[in-house]
């Protein structure tokens, strides 16, 4: 089981000009495929990888290591060793089962903060759960066990029975505000992540079933909507645009069974014998591109249905390197982003953005994209200049350019380059509006780029998506006489 040591660049969406401070971290893997030199640990642990070094139990040497696969929304990945003389020794592929029984024994195996030897601790499973991989990330199945997970620990195995090798899941988090209560990924989601990478050397991520759903444990909505007592379902009262379901459900729809699996009021299915999980897991363990079928009742009639399963494609982008990356605009001292999760996060303190983000931003957060493409355009900062003098708007969403309504922030971009009107108006959300003279923006521009050490007016993307940039005004380099 090597312990994994990593130096890493994380993205800074509050100032996407520029990276963050260079860390190191470390977590721990097992090897899964001796033949294929395949290794596991959690996609946390190598995530915006600049290095990644393994090394062997008892064995002092650190080995250059290579991201085969990462998956975020699972938060798994695969890395391996290219050098021979790491393989030279005899090692052993650690086996898989199925998830198991409630209380039954736990050792959780790894190298959390502390020391540098291995680490073993032991628990059980407490239970089986729907939980998110992910900030604001779609639920996957998980198992919750009481045996200590620690920094360190995230991406070593879990094992069901030690001498046998057989591993029942990977460690990945815990609660931080509870005693002894950690996750790790059970085989379903695992082997889902592996047969993703075999087949299209990439994890493409998970399906979402395409519209919300609320339970129907009420009798009198019960009544409303003709649902017999002897039946049960989901109520389906918002569906995504783009999504296949789109097509196929209508709002109002009560989703009684999935892949034949009936569906109990609280939007559960029977997982085993007096144990329930959300009917997402169903969903969850399918591939994108595979095939739902449901029955649902309609205005009193039982339809059979049938639509393809895709990824879920929010309005508000949830993963870094999943549906986003940092991009920004920036003009007369403007700072245009598209919104995001890591953006709330970086500029507002990690999960705090819940309770410090405007109202009217955290109210896009489960909104669906009604258009492909689509971005929330948000006014996230003013870098004070003289032409910008008097505003004082800091994250509010920009919604239209001199009247047109915005779509995304590569639509501003081209409209600022090609205006040719006196006055560029930015039309932001409630009716306000920032005003800057066209000629004097473009004049100012890179000075103000100069004086934020900012090279270009906008993010890499958006170079490469218009074609175009405004380069800061470069310094003098010259030295006088007076100046040595």
């Amino acid at each position: 089981m090597p312990a994994v040591f990593v130096v890493k660049a994380d993205p800074n969406y509050a100032q996407p000009w520029q990276m963050r401070p260079q860390r190191s971290s470390s977590g721990s893997a097992f090897i899964v495929d001796t033949k294929r030199r395949h290794i596991m640990t959690n996609a946390h642990v190598v995530s915006n990888e600049t290095t990644v070094h393994v090394r062997r139990p008892g064995n002092p040497k650190k080995w250059r290591a290579k991201v085969l696969c990462e998956g975020k929304i699972a938060d798994l990945a695969l890395v391996t060793v290219e050098d021979d003389q790491f393989w030279t020794d005899e090692l052993l592929d650690l086996r898989f089962v199925d998830v198991p029984e409630l209380q039954d024994s736990i050792l959780v195996a790894g190298y959390p903060l502390g020391g540098d030897s291995l680490s073993i601790t032991k628990g059980i499973v407490s239970r089986v759960v729907m939980t998110r991989y992910a900030h604001a990330s779609n639920k996957l199945l998980g198992i919750q066990i009481d045996a200590a997970i620690n920094p360190g620990n995230s991406g070593g195995p879990a094992f069901a029975d030690l001498q046998q090798g057989k591993v029942a899941g990977v460690a990945f988090s815990k609660l931080s505000n509870a005693d002894n209560v950690g996750y790790i990924i059970p085989y379903q989601i695992i082997k889902h992540f592996l047969q993703e990478y075999e087949k299209h050397g990439i994890f493409r991520g998970c399906c979402s079933v395409g519209f919300r759903w609320q339970d129907m444990e009420n009798t009198h909505l019960r009544e409303h909507l003709q649902v017999a007592a002897n039946q049960s379902g989901s109520l389906v009262y918002k569906i995504d645009p783009l999504a296949p379901a789109h097509d196929v459900l209508k709002e109002n729809d009560v989703v009684m069974e999935i892949d034949r699996v009936p569906i109990a009021d609280d939007g559960t299915v029977e997982f085993r014998n007096e144990e329930r999980v959300e009917f997402s897991h169903i969903v969850r363990a399918k591939h994108i591109g595979d095939s739902l079928d449901v029955k649902v009742l309609r205005d009193g009639q039982l339809l059979d249905l049938k639509f393809q399963l895709k990824q879920r494609r929010p309005l508000v982008p949830i993963l870094h390197g999943v549906d986003c990356v940092p991009s920004y605009f920036i003009v007369g001292g403007l700072v245009f982003v598209p919104l995001s999760i890591p953006f709330l996060e970086h500029a507002y303190g990690g999960l705090n953005w819940r309770k410090l983000a405007p109202v009217p931003i955290l109210a896009l957060v489960t909104e669906y994209c009604e258009l492909p493409e689509q971005q929330v355009v948000v006014l996230f900062q003013i870098l004070a200049a003289e032409i910008n003098f008097g505003y004082k708007f800091q994250t509010v969403k920009c919604e239209q350019f001199n009247g047109q309504e915005l779509h995304n922030l590569k639509q501003l971009a081209e409209a600022v380059d090609t205006c040719k009107e006196k006055y560029m108006r930015f039309g932001l959300e409630g009716g306000k509006s920032v005003i800057l003279d066209r000629v004097q923006a473009t004049t100012d521009g890179p000075i103000i780029l100069k004086q934020h050490a900012i090279t270009f007016d906008r993010s890499a993307d958006l170079q490469k998506a218009t074609n175009n940039s405004c380069v800061a005004e470069q310094p003098d380099t010259k030295m006088t006489e007076q100046s040595l």
